[in-house]
């Protein structure tokens, strides 16, 4: 019975913020998120702090570590509201693009393109701007284990163009398909969560076999896709900055194929890395991070 009135409830929530101005149910949710994060969530608000003070090294009060974690959970709340938002961001004029041209230039030249999102700011406003700038893509997503959450999740994103990839292996082959074949645009975040732990940034870690960050990787270099990391900031409220940063450069294969691959996925690792530390407090996946027995 949970899963159909928490959809009752959400279902409610996003008509409601269909209805109200941008600013207003971008807030709502917000709010909602901050109070979740206080009275429901104590065990997550804890590993909130933790994974901070371990991946910054930052002395920091009580006073303080509070109010970074509700900053935390105020974006993931506004996030989870704002996916009734989705269609209407960009002709608001609310969101802002840096990279776009160098993006632009490689889909004129003909280049496919991995663009390896992560779960900053409002993560979804990627493919808003990918749609804003007239590029097709398609995009690996991971369905939520509530099939009322799959059923919003999709639809948002189909609001704004997005083509969906669950993941597998036989994704895995499209997806190789749309990139090497048919000179495509494919949207994967690699910072993703999987049954508890965050496979990346790797922070001295070991890279999962079967990681986004490493899926990634060899896509890249089995088609000759640039390789893009991208991100989104929360500038203010409802306003966004997605940047698209400069492809990373790869290694080629060789003769030592591991070798290079190792080396491309550190490369790639390297360049998501800073945007998170810069703004962790953006981070949703530090929701799932510090798991102690993971380091």
């Amino acid at each position: 019975m949970r899963d159909p009135s928490l959809a009752a409830l959400n279902y409610a929530l996003l008509y409601l913020v269909r209805k109200l101005p941008t600013d207003r149910g971008s807030a709502l949710g917000g709010f909602i998120g901050r109070i979740n994060g206080r009275w429901r969530y104590p065990v997550i608000r804890e590993r909130i702090k933790h994974g901070y003070v371990h991946l910054t090294g930052a002395q920091m009060s009580a006073a303080e570590l509070d109010q970074l974690t509700d900053r935390v959970f105020t974006n993931t709340g506004r996030t989870m509201l704002e996916f009734a938002l989705l269609y209407r961001l960009w002709r608001e004029g609310r969101v802002t693009v840096v990279g776009g041209d160098e993006l632009l230039a490689l889909r004129r030249a003909g280049r496919p393109v991995v663009c390896v999102g992560l779960h900053l700011g409002n993560w979804e406003i990627l493919g808003v701007a990918l749609a804003g700038l007239g590029i097709r893509f398609t995009s690996f997503y991971q369905p939520p284990r509530s099939r009322f959450e799959h059923r919003i999740a999709v639809s948002a994103r189909q609001s704004y163009g997005a083509e969906l990839l669950p993941p597998g292996v036989g994704a895995t082959r499209a997806a190789l398909r749309l990139l090497s074949e048919q000179r495509g645009v494919l949207g994967i975040y690699g910072d993703e969560e999987r049954r508890g732990y965050v496979n990346a940034p790797l922070f001295g870690r070991k890279p999962a076999p079967r990681a986004n960050l490493v899926v990634a990787v060899r896509l890249a270099m089995a088609s000759g896709a640039a390789l893009v990391p991208c991100y989104v900031e929360r500038l203010d409220g409802a306003r966004f900055r997605a940047t698209f940063l400069p492809p990373v450069e790869l290694m080629p294969a060789g003769n030592d194929r591991q070798g290079a691959l190792d080396e491309n996925i550190l490369r790639l690792d390297r360049a998501i890395t800073a945007p998170i530390l810069a703004h962790l407090d953006q981070w949703y996946s530090l929701l799932d991070y510090y798991r102690p027995e993971r380091f």
